[in-house]
């Protein structure tokens, strides 16, 4: 295959942070390229396909400090416009016996909720004082050039000066929340309740700091939520406050990764959370694993393709220290090449009778984990069942997991044929240093089937906990109200109760050296309510159901 004539529209995409002088030593590699600062030290950099040795030409730049895929995110919650069905339950993990104690009321006073998603309607009621201004200490919305936050190159911040402004003018157009996802989240954590105090948030008493993600090719992107962590850490300092970071959106596409953009300095900083949505790819066929059981022994991992794909990724990734090299067979029965795993190697080609272009690349070992990851493209993927085809090249356990894409962004009838829901865990609850919740239905009192499962390929146990996430009424743009379905609304209950946490904890200084993410972690596991019926921890429920009174009663 001539590599001219691969298609122009297929690149990879990758985070990357770096020193002084990396556009230099970048330019100077040869590679055709586009870099997108978003500071001077971090960036989204693409790269054509066209060129099968990128990656190791990438590694000599000395410059370069991490290098990690930048994949598409999703919104891990889908919202109803009608609530006649909805439920509000603060009651049910506690929130509220914390919020009316007439000795110490905790409404999470003096504490940061930061909501890294769509943005924010800042003029809806339930975000704004009696005396007319905001609850919002800064938005930074990516998605508007402007004035950038200190540090960043791009987006524009809005201060909550600046935002006062604009609710004194009723000015609608400093920034925008096109899905109302992010309002929803921010509800769930932070809502005054001012249009109905029964739909109050879990801390209302908390503020926010808001960002709203930039998107690449209509997607949200990993980078730029690892950005919108750092920013929201970076503001915590600053305000010298305690945060609570809340990620809403998830990913099948970067399993293996254990450590966030800031490394282990959460887990390390008193006063600083992060806490995760686990995912919604429980019950939705994206997830498949087996064994490889000796060097050369071949498994087929079955893929079965209802209605065409234009762009279709999955990924597979290896038990370290094991290798496992990989093949695709189309449903035509053609073969692509078998290649040798290594530190960086790629194959890729044209099924003639699909008309189906496919690339293989393999990492080894990977810096997000140390495993062999193996990412396999396909561009035009025909309906049919496909094949990938591993042969076992070096094994001591053989243990591999194969991922699609979110069910969200791919047709319904795209399946793994022989599936599971264990190991469904999403990125970034797959990080060692955040707290992550599953979704049960509060009315049922049962998990909530697509809630993705535990553990993490790398052995983590997940979920933390589970909370209420089916039909859960929060604040919509335009003074409105909806329900809001899927684990997004549950980490926004664990969130709001971690607020609460830090408030008696660190603001009214009553357990000021109990304020570290393992820390918290422990007492939100404690505190957890539980059926007798169940062995604790498992892969479905973690810990048990949220109970934020019952993790206070563990600090006594």
């Amino acid at each position: 295959m001539n590599r001219l004539e691969f298609p122009l529209d297929l690149a990879f995409r990758y985070h990357v942070t770096h020193g002084p002088n990396f556009e230099e030593e970048l330019k100077a590699t040869g590679l055709a390229y586009t870099y997108y600062e978003i500071s001077d030290t971090e960036g989204v950099l693409t790269l054509p396909i066209r060129d099968p040795n990128r990656y190791n030409k990438l590694l000599k730049i000395q410059s370069l400090k991490i290098l990690n895929s930048s994949i598409v995110m999703n919104q891990l919650g889908t919202i109803s416009r009608d609530t006649s069905n909805g439920v509000v339950a603060k009651e049910e993990i506690g929130a509220n016996f914390l919020q009316n104690n007439s000795n110490i009321p905790i409404t999470g006073k003096g504490v940061l909720v930061a909501v890294i998603d769509s943005g924010i309607d800042y003029l809806h009621e339930d975000f704004i004082y009696p005396d007319k201004t905001s609850k919002i200490e800064y938005i930074w919305d990516q998605t508007i050039d402007g004035k950038p936050p200190k540090g960043y190159k791009i987006g524009t911040e809005y201060s909550r000066e600046d935002i006062n402004k604009a609710i004194q003018a009723n000015d609608k157009n400093l920034t925008k929340d096109e899905t109302g996802h992010g309002t929803m989240i921010s509800g769930i954590c932070s809502s005054l309740g001012n249009l109905n105090k029964q739909y109050s948030g879990v801390a209302p008493d908390s503020e926010l700091i808001i960002v709203k993600l930039k998107k690449i090719d209509k997607n949200y992107d990993s980078t730029f939520l690892e950005a919108g962590i750092r920013y929201a850490y970076e503001k915590s300092i600053e305000l010298n406050k305690p945060i609570v970071i809340n990620l809403s959106l998830g990913s099948n596409s970067l399993i293996g990764a254990t450590s966030n953009v800031l490394g282990e300095e959460p887990a390390f900083t008193r006063g600083v959370c992060i806490v995760s949505a686990v995912g919604n790819e429980g019950n939705t066929q994206t997830h498949s694993m087996g064994k490889v059981n000796f060097i050369g022994q071949q498994k087929d991992v079955e893929l079965e393709i209802f209605e065409d794909e234009s762009l279709l990724e999955i990924n597979i990734w290896i038990n370290k220290p094991d290798k496992i090299s990989a093949a695709v067979i189309a449903p035509s029965g053609e073969q692509s090449k078998f290649i040798k795993v290594s530190s960086y190697n790629e194959v890729s080609g044209l099924f003639d009778l699909e008309a189906t272009w496919y690339v293989i690349t393999y990492v080894y070992p990977t810096e997000y984990s140390g495993q062999e990851q193996i990412t396999v493209l396909l561009k035009n993927a025909t309906k049919g069942i496909w094949k990938i085809r591993l042969k076992g090249e070096y094994i001591t356990n053989g243990t591999y997991n194969a991922y699609l894409p979110n069910r969200a962004t791919i047709n319904p009838g795209t399946k793994f044929r022989d599936s599971t829901s264990a190991y469904t865990i999403n990125y970034p609850s797959t990080y060692g240093d955040v707290i992550s919740a599953g979704a049960y239905n509060l009315v049922e009192n049962s998990i909530w089937p697509p809630s993705s499962r535990g553990p993490t390929i790398n052995g983590l146990s997940r979920p933390d906990i589970v909370a209420p996430g089916v039909n859960i009424i929060s604040t919509y743009p335009g003074n409105n109200y909806a329900t809001l379905t899927g684990t997004s609304a549950s980490g926004a209950y664990l969130a709001g109760s971690v607020a609460l946490y830090l408030q008696y904890a660190l603001v009214d200084n009553y357990y000021p050296l109990k304020g570290f993410t393992n820390m918290i972690r422990t007492y939100i596991h404690g505190g957890a309510r539980r059926n007798s019926e169940i062995i604790y921890p498992n892969d479905i429920y973690g810990y048990g159901f949220l109970d934020i009174r019952g993790a206070f009663d563990q600090l006594k």
